[in-house]
């Protein structure tokens, strides 16, 4: 390296000849170039040996759209069981992030060769190992906060084909889980609103059946009672009912009527005879029932209630109710974005790199040799 530098004269107040540097450079860039290609052949025969290249690879999840929301409008509109966009991406996010599915998945397209795992017991901590790598999260807004309506699920691998294959099983798996979630949850809102239509229906019966024995008892206890009047008032010979008012001339002169609490007999006889006879003769007492009609209208208005007949049908023709149709998020698993991970460009160019300047080395130190 001191012969090179030495032959490389210094001229001009130690200014180097880089005219002379350049030349010798140029004589020997076949040699530079050669030099130079080898660590790239060797890279590129490297690369061949190992597995493919891994990439992250992201899918995002999203609400149904609001065309799709409105197919259960009117089964909503009932009250009895609602169905919105936010409810079934819960539900399927809630799902995902259980990664019992995913699990399956994994072990369906074969992501890990079981072959190369000692026993099943090893082989199955790789694989919920592995899924639990998969990062669910949901995205953020304009303003920097989670869009709890816009999910991704990101995940590292090295087979595209088979990494997709697991999305599109798991998205079925999970929609079809949620799907008979969401049954059974209409299923189970409609049976609890049945027994309390059946519950409430029970005790207006209780209610007029009560209201009738109290009007049985009430109407025995007049009875008693009127009896009792009716003897006092034959005993003492009233008849016809007395003065209820008695008149008292006050010192001043002027005339006042003193209603008095008078006794019950003094209405007279005959008419106390006559209330008897007719509450004995009383065939239909439903008139006669305090409050009875209104508890009868209740119930028939509960009884003749097509809520729950109409909540069934509205629910039937959503799209819950037909596997092909129903969808609990929007995914597009063609638009999952890849972005490769592997650094052979890289490598690619530090080797280019890393050989010219080896090339130009050796060009400038065969060049010294030559000239010594």
């Amino acid at each position: 390296m001191v012969a090179v530098m030495s032959d490389l004269r210094i001229q001009n107040d130690g200014e180097l000849d880089l005219v002379q540097l350049i030349e010798t450079l140029w004589i020997g860039k076949w040699k530079i170039v050669w030099i130079a290609v080898i660590p790239v052949l060797l890279i590129i025969a490297f690369q061949f040996t190992q597995p493919p290249a891994s990439f992250v690879a992201k899918t995002e999840i999203r609400e149904i759209s609001s065309v799709e929301a409105q197919r259960y409008s009117e089964s909503n509109a009932v009250g009895l069981f609602e169905v919105t966009q936010a409810s079934i991406l819960g539900l399927f996010i809630e799902e995902l992030e259980q990664l019992k599915v995913l699990e399956e998945a994994i072990h369906k397209f074969k992501l890990l060769d079981a072959s190369e795992y000692d026993d099943q017991k090893e082989y199955n901590s790789a694989v919920i190992l592995l899924a639990s790598s998969i990062v669910i999260s949901p995205q953020q807004n304009r303003e920097g906060l989670d869009d709890l309506g816009h999910w991704a699920i990101e995940f590292e691998f090295n087979d595209k084909d088979k990494w997709l294959d697991v999305l599109a099983y798991t998205t079925a798996a999970i929609n079809e889980k949620v799907r008979t979630g969401l049954r059974r949850g209409f299923d189970t809102s409609f049976a609890i609103a049945q027994r309390k239509q059946a519950f409430a229906i029970e005790d207006l019966e209780t209610k007029i059946s009560n209201s009738r024995i109290d009007y049985e008892r009430k109407t025995m206890d007049r009875l008693a009672f009127l009896g009792e009047q009716a003897a006092i008032a034959r005993k003492l010979g009233v008849a016809k009912n007395t003065i209820e008012a008695q008149t008292f001339s006050a010192q001043s002169g002027m005339v006042a009527n003193i209603k008095t609490d008078t006794p019950f007999y003094l209405r007279g006889f005959e008419a106390i005879e006559k209330e008897i006879e007719l509450l004995g003769s009383r065939d239909d007492t439903r008139a006669f029932v305090s409050g009875l009609l209104d508890l009868e209208i209740e119930k028939r208005e509960l009884e003749q209630d097509k809520t729950l007949e109409r909540a069934s049908s509205l629910f039937a023709l959503t799209p819950i109710m037909t596997p092909a149709e129903f969808s609990a998020v929007s995914i597009t698993l063609e638009a999952t974005d890849f972005e490769n991970q592997s650094r052979f460009l890289v490598l690619m160019g530090m080797a280019l790199i890393i050989g010219g300047l080896i090339g130009v080395v050796f060009v400038l130190v065969t060049d010294g040799i030559r000239r010594r």
